[in-house]
């Protein structure tokens, strides 16, 4: 089985708990996500003048988490940045790849670098109990092997993000895992993703990326730096990232408001994915303000609201 294959399998693992009846590793196709290939000799210092994070701390086969903000400081859009030798990946999501593109583009000017939406590569990613061997084992470290880049993210499961062919074989052993599999274990993990829907909706801090470690404080200036750090400096946000639980099965759409009792918007959703047959697992943007208050989504009650992050009140 191969990565092209491995799309139009029927899954068979859908949901996080299954994990634990099955001793070999689950292999998931992410058609969700698309790569930008940022190449040229001038590619570090052209991303370093526009993301929020620090480029230049990564070395090859290293990935981190970065925001690509506008110059309100709202994100336009969220990268796995990975480093190859002189040339990135940029890991997002795949309905904003050509748009984000394009803006990357924009800022070009005579600067050394080829931006493309790759037609090529594609995105996968393995979930298992226990570690896959000849791999990395520090969380965003990685390997590449045979046209194959492997990155280790953080999560409860291992986790492994693989960049590659669709022609890439999947490991025999594997069982075929839901798209949704993935969504849950990233949402659980505090990892977010910006979305169409969300552009430009969230500021780094509402989505944690500065504890996370999605923000550098200390490199230059880039689009937004101004707004992320006076927020960092000289006050604190006054929203953070949640996970909640809800009983339904329709999964509600990246930006979609959550409502306090008294039907005042309290945040928004960043993403949402089935935890089992009947119960979704969300990751929300919240004021902190309504942190105590009943919340509901489309008129149901969330449940067993965690905070992210240390109470900062």
């Amino acid at each position: 089985m191969n990565v092209q294959t491995l799309l139009q399998s029927p899954p068979t693992v859908n949901y996080l708990n299954e994990i634990n009846d099955t001793t070999s590793p689950v292999a998931i196709a992410l058609p969700s996500f698309s790569v930008i290939e940022v190449a040229g000799e001038e590619a570090e210092s052209f991303l370093q003048n526009l993301l929020t994070n620090d480029i230049r701390t990564l070395t090859a086969n290293t990935a981190q988490l970065s925001g690509f903000c506008n110059p309100k400081g709202r994100l336009l859009s969220l990268f796995y940045v990975i480093k190859q030798e002189q040339d990135f990946l940029l890991v997002l999501a795949a309905d904003l790849a050509e748009s984000i593109a394009q803006r990357l583009n924009m800022f070009k000017l005579r600067s050394k670098v080829d931006i493309t939406v790759s037609p090529e590569l594609k995105v996968m990613g393995y979930l298992s109990q226990a570690p896959l061997t000849n791999q990395a084992t520090d969380f965003w470290s990685g390997v590449s092997l045979n046209r194959e880049l492997t990155i280790y993210l953080p999560g409860h499961l291992h986790r492994y993000l693989v960049i590659s062919t669709g022609e890439t074989t999947i490991k025999e052993e594997s069982q075929v895992g839901a798209e949704n599999l993935w969504a849950s274990a990233d949402i659980e993990a505090g990892l977010p993703m910006v979305y169409l829907q969300s552009k430009e909706q969230f500021t780094p801090q509402q989505l944690n990326l500065d504890i996370v470690g999605g923000v550098s404080f200390k490199k230059g200036c880039y689009p937004g730096q101004e707004v992320v750090a006076r927020l960092h400096y000289l006050g604190k946000p006054s929203r953070r990232l949640f996970l909640a639980q809800l009983k339904t099965v329709d999964i509600p759409e990246p930006n979609l408001e959550v409502a306090d009792e008294s039907g005042e918007v309290a945040g928004h959703v960043v993403r949402a994915a089935m935890l089992d047959s009947g119960t979704l697992i969300c990751q929300l943007s919240l004021k902190l303000a309504a942190k105590d208050k009943k919340l509901f989504i489309n008129n149901n009650e969330l449940s067993g609201l965690t905070a992210l992050v240390e109470d900062e009140e």
